[in-house]
C-alpha cells in the first residue's frame, strides 16, 4: 500500500471511530529518551511525531525529551525494557555486551557512506533472525533507523597519506581506534565535552566525529587547522528503539502508517546532514581551514587493515556461541545490495 493510500485508509477509520464505529487503538503518548540536545541526528523522530500526530488526528503523539532528562545515553535500553519510557535513541555501542551481535555496524570502514543506504543496510539487520532474538531480550525493536555519517577527522595536523596516520594523537574509540593504530596513530580517549580544551592544549592533535554537526557543535573549527574529508572511519550504530509493549498496543494501521513514514522520517535526517554540511564548509573555508579530501588510494590502505579487524569480531563472537560469520556475511551481501 502507498503511503498516502495509508494515510486515506487511516482517516476513514478515525472517521468511522468518531461515528461510533470500531476504535483503531486507544489514543496513546510516547516519550523517547534523547542524549542531547534537538540536532540533525533528532530529525527523524522530529518528522515522525509531526506526522503521526496529523495523520492521526492526535491520537497517538511522540513526545522528544532531549539532554538526558529521562535517561543516561547508557541505560535507555534498560529504561524501554523497565517501561519508563516508550522509546529512544539507542547507540550499540554503549551496549556492546546487551547488542553485542548489532556492534556489527560498528566495524571500522564497513558501513556505506550514504545516509539512506546505511538505513536501509540498518533495517535489514534489526530484521535478521539473531538481531531480532538479540533485541528481544531487551523488549526492544527498531522503529527507525538512526544512520550517522561518517566519522572524519579535525584538528592541527595535516593528513593526507595513511602513513602521515604516524605518532598523530586522536581522540577516536572503538574499532576504528584500531585501524589508525596500525599505521601508528595513537589513541586517546576524551569526553566529547573535553575536546575542545583537549586539542587547544595539545592533549590531542586529531578529533574524529560524525561528519561536520559535531565539530561545529563543540566549536572545534575555531582552534583547528585542517578538516581531513573522505577518510571515513565508520560510523556508530543508532537507532531509535521502541519498546514491544508499546508497540503491540498499536492498531495495524497505526504500525502500517508508522512504517511508511520510515523513509521520509531518514530522509529528512539525511536532509539535515546535508544543510549542516553546506553550512559548516563554507565557514570553515572562510575561517581558512584546509579541507582536505583524503585520497581513495590512501584509504584503501586502511580499509586493507580493516578486514582483518572484522575478522576478530567474528571469532570472538563465534568462541561465545554467536552467529558472527553469518551475520557478517549477511551485512556484507545487504550493503552491496543497497550501495549499486
Amino acid at each position: 500500500m502507498k503511503p498516502w493510500l495509508a494515510a486515506s485508509v487511516l482517516a476513514g477509520v478515525l472517521s468511522a471511530t468518531a461515528a461510533g464505529g470500531p476504535a483503531l487503538a486507544q489514543q496513546a503518548t510516547w516519550k523517547v529518551a534523547i542524549f542531547g540536545p534537538p540536532r540533525a541526528v533528532t530529525a527523524p523522530v522530529e518528522h515522525l511525531a509531526r506526522e503521526m500526530a496529523a495523520k492521526t488526528g492526535g491520537q497517538l503523539k511522540i513526545e522528544p525529551v532531549y539532554g538526558e532528562a529521562l535517561s543516561k545515553a547508557t541505560e535507555i535500553i534498560d529504561g524501554i525494557k523497565g517501561g519508563a519510557f516508550e522509546a529512544g535513541l539507542v547507540c550499540a555501542s554503549y551496549y556492546p555486551g546487551k547488542l553485542p551481535l548489532y556492534t556489527v555496524l560498528d566495524l571500522a570502514m564497513l558501513t556505506p557512506d550514504d545516509i539512506m543506504a546505511q538505513a536501509r543496510v540498518q533495517m535489514a539487520v534489526a530484521e535478521h533472525p539473531a538481531i531480532a532474538q538479540e533485541f528481544k531480550r531487551w523488549n526492544l525493536r527498531m522503529l527507525l533507523p538512526g544512520p550517522l555519517p561518517q566519522y572524519q577527522l579535525m584538528g592541527k595536523r595535516r593528513i593526507a597519506r595513511a602513513e602521515d596516520l604516524k605518532g598523530v594523537r586522536i581522540r577516536v574509540s572503538g574499532e576504528m581506534a584500531r585501524v589508525l593504530e596500525d599505521y601508528g596513530a595513537v589513541k586517546s580517549l576524551v569526553p566529547a565535552p573535553e575536546t575542545y580544551t583537549s586539542l587547544e592544549r595539545g592533549v590531542v592533535d586529531m578529533i574524529s566525529f560524525p561528519s561536520t554537526y559535531a565539530f561545529a557543535s563543540y566549536r572545534l573549527q575555531e582552534i583547528s587547522k585542517y578538516f581531513i574529508d573522505k577518510i571515513s572511519l565508520g560510523t556508530q550504530p543508532c537507532f531509535w528503539g521502541v519498546s514491544e509493549t508499546a508497540w503491540s498496543k498499536l492498531s495495524p494501521a497505526q504500525q502500517k502508517l508508522m512504517l511508511d513514514l520510515r523513509e521520509p522520517a531518514t530522509q529528512a535526517g539525511a536532509q539535515a546532514y546535508a544543510a549542516a554540511d553546506a553550512k559548516n564548509y563554507a565557514d570553515w573555508k572562510a575561517r581558512g581551514i584546509e579541507i582536505i579530501d583524503f585520497p581513495a588510494a590512501e584509504r584503501a590502505k586502511l580499509t586493507a587493515n580493516a578486514g582483518k579487524h572484522w575478522q576478530e569480531w567474528v571469532q570472538d563472537k563465534e568462541k561465545k556461541g554467536l552467529p558472527g560469520k553469518a551475520l557478517l556475511e549477511f551485512v556484507q551481501a545487504k550493503i552491496k545490495e543497497h550501495t549499486k
